[in-house]
């Protein structure tokens, strides 16, 4: 038996090795707002963004919350639409028992009669 080869592997091309580059940490600073000097004028900027932030996420924790309460609603009213179907479909079930009944007896009743009748 002969291999039949289906794939050719190609491999992977790999990089020259490079030196790390070491990159300094700076703070993000705002390109339009220099830097205070004043350790009390860098800490009220730094509440005030904080206060910012916090707003932001109040709103958006607000927006959540309201999304889940839409969301509550949505899944209520699924829920009693899925029951009052559920409550037809089992009055069709027993409509359709009582029809398979009819149905029953009147084809023992048409098989009776062919019978007699030869």
């Amino acid at each position: 038996m002969t291999a039949s080869k289906a794939a050719e592997v190609i491999p992977f091309p790999t990089r020259a090795a490079t030196p790390p580059r070491v990159k300094a940490k700076l703070p993000r600073q705002s390109p339009a707002l220099p830097a205070p000097a004043d350790p009390d004028a860098r800490l009220a900027r730094a509440l005030a963004g904080l206060n910012d932030s916090l707003a932001a996420q109040r709103a958006a924790m607000a927006a959540w919350t309201s999304a889940l309460n839409d969301l509550r609603g949505a899944t209520r009213r699924l829920g009693g639409s899925l029951a009052s179907y559920n409550e037809r479909l089992a009055g069709l079930d027993a409509r359709v028992a009582t029809l398979r009944v009819e149905a029953a007896r009147l084809e023992h009743w048409a098989d009776e009669v062919l019978t007699r009748e030869g």
